[in-house]
């Protein structure tokens, strides 16, 4: 599998060989229901290669999967809000860019644990 956008942003695969089969087949399935990889630039396809991963990820660390019913829709959600700042911004291939698209992913993570969890323990 290719991950060379981890390289781009300074991300590791995690080492523990049973998360990152979860988070490789995780990711193939996000991306084949999600988005068709041709329909944008490659920069823009970066960042959303590397939100949806670190969104993976958080995921996992929080004991949900990511392939869930109610998570799955929202990697679509994720998709279109940075394709539409990315439009807005047009952000320059050395600017903060990846970084942006990194700490985006993982707040829309615990921003779904909450939604579909921990708001539910509250009322």
């Amino acid at each position: 599998m290719d991950f060379e956008f981890l390289k781009q942003a300074n991300l590791a695969l995690p080492a523990d060989e049973k998360n990152l089969n979860l988070i490789q087949n995780s990711y193939l399935e996000v991306v084949k229901q999600s988005f068709h990889a041709t329909e944008f630039d490659p920069l823009l396809m970066e960042g959303i290669k590397i939100s949806i991963f670190r969104s993976i990820t958080i995921i996992i660390e929080l004991g949900i999967s990511p392939l869930d019913p109610e998570i799955l829709p929202e990697y679509k959600v994720l998709i279109g809000e940075i394709k539409e700042v990315y439009h807005h911004i047009n952000p320059e291939p050395n600017s903060n860019w990846l970084e942006e698209c990194i700490a985006y992913g993982e707040k829309k993570a615990y921003h779904w644990d909450w939604k579909h969890f921990g708001s539910k323990e509250l009322f």
